[in-house]
């Protein structure tokens, strides 16, 4: 046996326990609001941050300890305060920066609290459908997926395929799926007002949130409907259509994509994203895909099989969205160039 590769290993799980309670407190310094109050106040003792936070000073001195020793924040122990550097502040305190990773701490903490069901459905089959993942679940999506649709969906994505700004420009019809809290659609909406936008979800708490989005922002072409992805009206016809990071997700991807091909215009395009891996797992061997695949049976497996769905899981790769489309009865596929470290993109043609 290698001694040095069994210390590896270990010190590997050693690490990843880190991470792991490092997450916990991610996400209490994140909604309690510490990384914001660290962020306004500089260079802080623990007692005058604990005040402007308005929280019991011993926590939030041992929440300080903990996220100097994870990099996360600064100190400095001749005057003992603590700061975060602008870009500690940049990924952890400023919700709208592209790299802001408040939705990750969001969401990690819901999702292992539901451990104890998911291991019920590794005994017994099914899962833990969407709406019983948690009450954080929908708006710390909302707030993971947040940066990229607000930093890059109009001026990198959707300009990869050639002529759609032209055409979003002059007006056309748009259908994004599974649009969660409408984060994607609304940004579509804003940026192009001559076209026409829905926004559709079966999650009926996720809709309302998207409505609301819409009516804050003032948009009057935007609309969203609940309803399940592959029981899309098919009397309508939609010159784009988007799915972002959820057609493996669905309970039937391929009635999804064959209702999709069914209610995109024969000069249409189909845009569809998903997390930028290998259909192998074992290529995968990166931060990315250890966050993917092993969020796969907590999130994306388990809300599929709980409705005795496909449970295809988080990653699917290149080629499991190509051997998708092809059954769907799609004649075009293709990746587009979009250099991105979380997702590649397709666009489909019927």
């Amino acid at each position: 046996m290698n001694q040095t590769r069994v210390q590896e290993i270990a010190m590997r799980v050693v690490g990843d326990q880190a991470g792991a309670f490092t997450m916990a407190l991610g996400y209490i310094g994140d909604r309690l609001g510490i990384f914001a109050a660290l962020r306004d106040a500089g260079p802080v003792t623990s007692e005058a941050l604990a005040a402007i936070a308005g929280l019991n000073e011993r926590y939030v001195r041992e929440w300080l300890r903990a996220m100097v020793a994870s990099e996360y924040v600064e100190y400095d122990p001749e005057t003992e305060t603590y700061r975060m550097d602008p870009e500690q502040a940049h990924v952890l305190a400023f919700e709208d920066s592209p790299m802001f990773v408040g939705g990750a701490f969001h969401i990690t903490l819901p999702s292992l609290l539901n451990v104890p069901r998911v291991m019920d459905a590794f005994r017994r089959g099914g899962g833990v459908p969407y709406d019983e993942l948690g009450a954080d679940v929908p708006c710390a999506m909302e707030r993971f997926f947040r940066p990229g649709y607000k930093h890059h969906l109009n001026t990198e994505w959707l300009p990869a395929v050639p002529g759609l700004v032209q055409r979003l420009t002059r007006g056309i019809d748009v259908l994004d799926v599974g649009c969660g809290r409408g984060q994607s659609t609304v940004h579509m909406a804003e940026a192009w007002p001559a076209s026409r936008f829905t926004g559709l979800d079966y999650h009926g708490e996720s809709i309302a949130g998207a409505m609301k989005n819409a009516a804050d922002r003032g948009l009057s072409n935007v609309s969203f409907l609940q309803e399940a992805a592959h029981r899309i009206s098919r009397d309508r016809q939609y010159d784009l259509i988007c799915s972002f990071d959820c057609i493996h997700d669905m309970v039937d991807p391929l009635e999804t994509l064959k209702t999709i091909r069914s209610v995109l215009k024969e000069d249409g395009v189909y845009i569809w994203a998903e997390p930028n891996l290998s259909h192998l797992a074992h290529e995968n061997r990166n931060p990315i895909g250890r966050a993917f695949h092993a969020v796969s049976p907590l999130h994306c497996l388990t809300v599929s099989l709980a409705y005795d769905g496909a449970g295809l899981g988080t990653v699917i790769g290149e080629k499991g969205a190509r051997d998708l489309a092809s059954q769907a009865g799609f004649v075009s596929f293709e990746r587009l160039p979009i250099p991105n470290p979380f997702n590649q993109f397709f666009a489909l043609r019927r």
